[in-house]
């Protein structure tokens, strides 16, 4: 009776250990899945910019120029990052990761999109203070187009970190009540 006992014993255990081992592997995919449409959301962002920026600079004149001119600027290091992160996702096996290295990640992320978030913010008063800065500069299209663009690149991106870190923080009790 007393070898039956603690067989149940071990097989509940053993059922505890992969039901954790399962939402844990399931915790990773999803974290995986939204960074993963973050950025492609991000890239095709940078690629529409490009696109429309290239076709809208040939016809633009005045301020508009260096608005395309920058969105053209800015877009192309939003590709590389977006692509760099995308390879870096795809290339991942999250199913596989233990939950040391699942919260080690988790918090990564968090912490690179609150950094994101402030210098989004950052690049909205440096947009607007370019704006307000060409009302006094000989170089008033110039500052002004860079400012329009630079506040919607950045209130861009600063939309996508909210709603990439709300959706990460959403995730996070799962990973934390996986903790012994």
């Amino acid at each position: 009776m007393r070898k039956y006992l603690c067989l149940l014993l071990f097989m509940l255990l053993s059922v505890a250990a992969s039901a954790q081992t399962n939402t844990l592997a399931t915790f990773n995919l999803r974290q995986n899945e939204i960074m993963r449409i973050g950025m492609i959301v991000l890239g095709s962002w940078a690629l529409l910019n490009i696109i429309i920026g290239s076709f809208k600079l040939m016809k633009a004149t005045r301020n508009k120029r260096f608005f395309f001119q920058m969105n053209i600027y800015w877009n192309i290091v939003n590709m590389i990052i977006a692509s760099v992160a995308l390879y870096s996702l795809l290339t991942q096996t999250p199913a596989t990761q233990n939950l040391t290295e699942s919260i080690i990640q988790h918090d990564w992320y968090k912490k690179i999109l609150y950094l994101n978030i402030g210098l989004d913010v950052a690049y909205l008063f440096i947009g607007i203070w370019l704006q307000e800065r060409s009302k006094l500069s000989p170089k008033i299209e110039q500052l002004k187009g860079w400012g329009q663009s630079i506040v919607l690149q950045g209130f861009f991106l600063l939309v996508l970190d909210i709603v990439l870190a709300t959706l990460l923080e959403g995730q996070a009790a799962i990973l934390y009540n996986l903790i012994p």
